[in-house]
């Protein structure tokens, strides 16, 4: 298992081979996984967790 530390951009690729998710740490370290549809709705899942307050608090404030 690797770990990215001090995530700086993540792109999310859907190509004829498949969805890629590729991380980017502040770095320059890289991974590049394929991940499933699954796979996606669970990294929404611990998005939401971990930022879901400040990106709705954000949203309120654009709201307004």
């Amino acid at each position: 298992m690797s770990v990215i530390a001090n995530l700086d951009e993540f792109i999310l690729e859907e190509t004829e081979h498949g969805i890629f998710l590729t991380l980017t740490a502040d770095d320059d370290q890289t991974m590049r996984v394929k991940v499933t549809l699954d796979d996606l709705e669970e990294i929404m899942d611990v998005i939401d967790e971990v930022f879901g307050v400040e990106v709705e608090a954000a949203n309120d404030e654009e709201a307004e």
